[in-house]
């Protein structure tokens, strides 16, 4: 439940990207490769040999360059979150965040096809710990995404992300010449090149917004009426704020009393106490923000102006 952070703090900055990805060798469809990084176009030319440093030695072997990068899992609040969903896509067969009478992989040498894997990206997506990040699916391919929509196993869960598929996705590669393959491989590179550069230039606009709204030097907490500054040199009047994401609302406050604002109004229309919320609604606008992306600016506030 404490996967997104709601106290005060110094260090901690939700990411700006970080994915969990899926690899898949153009020329052997059946040889597929998962990992995680913060640049999924970096990642991507690393394991193709276009940049000589970097790359996992599997991706490296022999008849398996190039390879297609097929889907992402974005959203995760640091490197850590990624990092135990990587491994437990790639370990499924033994993860604690799979229920062992939901695995569709049952053993270390089993489930091994496309089928198995995005299964299992489902199961992951249902356990609670996955839940509460907001988690993003994005298909690069749209036989892949087709797959994904099978659910040949009937595998529970994968409702509760954003699921979606980019624009121009492509489809079966032509793999009957060495110049048809690089088409293939260099027109997914450029798919994924463009999502990455579109996912950044929205951030980073957001980010340079807040910016300059904290810029004015002493604001009040809409919520409790107490001040602080960012122009400040004084840490003690600088801490965790939140925004609304509606550019066209200046609401901010401490981002302790939003929490408290958002996870008081779930009790009362539920009557559920909950530790994170997935969503709120602004106290001035009343648009439907999410929490995990009000924590990624605070976090990125508290980081810049220190």
């Amino acid at each position: 439940m404490g996967s997104i952070p709601v106290i005060d703090g110094q260090h901690f900055k939700v990411p700006e990207f970080y994915c969990c990805y899926l690899l898949q060798s153009i020329c052997k469809s059946q040889s597929f490769y998962v990992g995680s990084t913060p640049n999924p176009v970096r990642r991507l030319r690393q394991h193709n040999g276009i940049l000589t440093r970097g790359g996992a030695y599997r991706t490296k072997r022999v008849g398996t360059r190039p390879w297609q990068m097929i889907v992402v899992v974005h959203g995760f609040p640091s490197k850590v979150a990624a990092l135990q969903f990587e491994h437990a896509w790639q370990h499924s067969y033994k993860t604690h965040y799979i229920e062992d009478v939901n695995r569709v992989v049952k053993n270390k040498n089993g489930g091994r096809s496309i089928h198995h894997r995005l299964a299992t990206v489902r199961l992951l997506l249902s356990h609670v710990y996955f839940q509460h990040m907001g988690l993003t699916v994005e298909f690069f391919n749209r036989q892949t995404r087709e797959i994904w929509n099978e659910n040949k196993f009937g595998a529970q869960g994968g409702c509760l992300a954003n699921v979606s598929t980019v624009p121009n996705a492509l489809g079966v590669a032509d793999v009957s010449s060495s110049e048809s393959i690089d088409v293939f491989a260099n027109a997914n590179l450029a798919l994924v090149e463009t999502f990455y550069e579109d996912h950044v230039k929205v951030y980073r606009s957001k980010f340079e917004m807040y910016k300059e709204r904290l810029a004015f030097g002493q604001l009040a907490c809409e919520i409790c009426d107490a001040t602080f500054d960012y122009t400040s040199d004084d840490r003690e009047k600088k801490p965790l704020v939140g925004f609304c994401t509606s550019e066209n609302c200046k609401f901010v406050s401490h981002l302790r009393c939003l929490h408290r604002y958002f996870t008081d109004d779930v009790q009362l229309l539920t009557n559920k106490q909950i530790l994170v919320p997935k969503t709120g609604k602004c106290p001035n606008c009343s648009t439907v923000i999410s929490w995990k992306d009000v924590v990624t600016y605070s976090t990125a506030m508290k980081a810049s102006y220190g």
